[in-house]
């Protein structure tokens, strides 16, 4: 058991020690900088695990980096591998995982004892860690959708999906690895993909169809704060203009996981370009690729010399495009979405790979956006996407619903709350 923190101050809530660990991608680091940089505010003491290249991110929020050793090693297995079955996916995604998550998270714990563990993706580690007493508390981060078995009508179509929520494809891989560390395997009806104690989930109950489990907190979309106002693109006042004159503004975006410019952005830029009432915003770090793509008539650095309606940089700030935005045309990464929504803007969904099939099904459930189906949607659909989406109502009206719930879910800070209490709770019935 760790030791007692400080002894607080009269009306001072006590500061905990945390140890943080998220998976390599960059769309599970961002919500859970969020969350760190908001316990370093509120002065708790947080560790963080993650990917040799996500340091600079974590060290942005406040914590102590330290990067993984054993879990970069199958996260590398993981990226150069594109299996075909089920059975691939899981040995892809869960193969060595727990085990590797023990390694590297027991090289901390050697010297460092927090009062809880938080993960987000794939956790069975710190579960492990948990079962065996070596963290006195524990729980997840949800910051993909809640997968939950027995899902009915909403069961997940996508394959991770199908994994994250019948237990029975992955526990042939998982229950061996905890076996090896002494602990008895797990079963169907057992928690396996969150913590029995604490699950935060950055969504909102409509969107995720108010499923829940008795220990889930909804909290919103987690957003990190900015410490100095953004480097906005040299273009950025043709977005104010063209926002000020009427003209719609959309937002092109493919995320941080799956890449390739020429599934989406490409196809969408094609299918928009050419009509002046639209001007588009596409935050891609593949500028080049896009000009080379579409041509130099393009001006993507010094738009004030051309007429393009193009506008192209590698980052772009959500928290300024967004409010500006008629409609976000994306491949449904959950992050995006729930930002996209609530700031009320309505969505042109177009992935499948990962979990975005069932993303985009939450964002067709809620009626906030059109579901295209595919990764690689062709021209004339996408322009009849967006087209509808900015002819009918009643898309950006249930986005401005949904941006009502996910604002009052507050964001980082009450996740931070729920975290506080649970804690609190957790060491005073074990009498701590």
């Amino acid at each position: 058991m760790s030791a007692q923190p400080d002894a607080p101050s009269a009306g001072d809530k006590p500061k905990w020690k945390f140890l943080l660990h998220t998976f390599y991608a960059t769309g599970h680091v961002l919500p859970m900088q969020a969350v760190a940089q908001a316990l370093v505010q509120r002065g708790h003491e947080v560790v963080w695990l993650a990917s040799p290249d996500q340091k600079a991110r974590v060290e942005a929020s406040g914590a102590q980096f330290v990067a993984t050793d054993e879990v970069v090693k199958v996260d590398t297995m993981l990226k150069t591998t594109e299996p075909t079955t089920l059975e691939g996916c899981v040995e892809a995604l869960f193969g060595g995982r727990l085990a590797a998550q023990v390694a590297d998270l027991r090289r901390i714990l050697a010297s460092y004892a927090p009062d809880c563990l938080l993960n987000d993706a794939l956790p069975q580690g710190a579960a492990a860690l948990y079962d065996l007493g070596e963290v006195p508390f524990f729980a997840t981060l949800g910051v993909v959708p809640l997968y939950l078995p027995d899902a009915g009508e909403h069961a997940p179509t996508s394959a991770l999906g199908t994994l994250l929520s019948q237990h029975r494809w992955t526990l042939p891989v998982i229950n061996p690895q905890r076996e090896a560390l002494g602990l008895k395997p797990l079963s169907e009806s057992d928690v396996v993909q969150y913590s029995a104690q604490l699950h935060i989930q950055a969504s909102c109950p409509s969107l995720e169809y108010h499923q829940a489990m008795p220990q889930t907190h909804y909290v919103g979309p987690l957003v990190s704060q900015q410490t100095k106002s953004p480097d906005l693109p040299v273009w950025w006042d043709d977005v104010l203009a063209a926002a000020s004159s009427g003209r719609h503004i959309i937002g092109i975006t493919q995320g941080t996981f799956a890449m390739d410019p020429t599934s989406l952005l490409i196809p969408a830029i094609e299918a928009l370009q050419d009509d002046p009432s639209l001007l588009l915003v596409v935050p891609s770090p593949h500028e080049e690729n896009i000009r080379a793509r579409l041509g130099t008539t393009l001006s993507l650095k010094e738009s004030q010399e051309s007429e393009s309606n193009v506008r192209v940089a590698p980052w772009v700030p959500y928290d300024q495009l967004l409010p500006l935005c008629s409609a976000l045309v994306t491949n449904g990464g959950y992050g995006s979405v729930t930002q996209a929504l609530a700031a009320g803007v309505p969505l042109v969904c177009a992935g499948t790979s990962e979990d975005k099939k069932d993303t985009a099904a939450r964002v067709r459930h809620v009626g906030a956006g059109v579901d295209l189906g595919t990764e690689r949607p062709g021209v004339e659909s996408m322009r009849a996407a967006v087209k509808a989406v900015l002819k009918d109502p009643t898309y950006r009206e249930n986005a401005g619903r949904m941006r009502d719930e996910l604002r009052a879910q507050v964001g980082a800070g009450k996740a931070c709350r729920v975290l506080e209490d649970d804690i609190a709770r957790s060491r005073g019935e074990r009498g701590c």
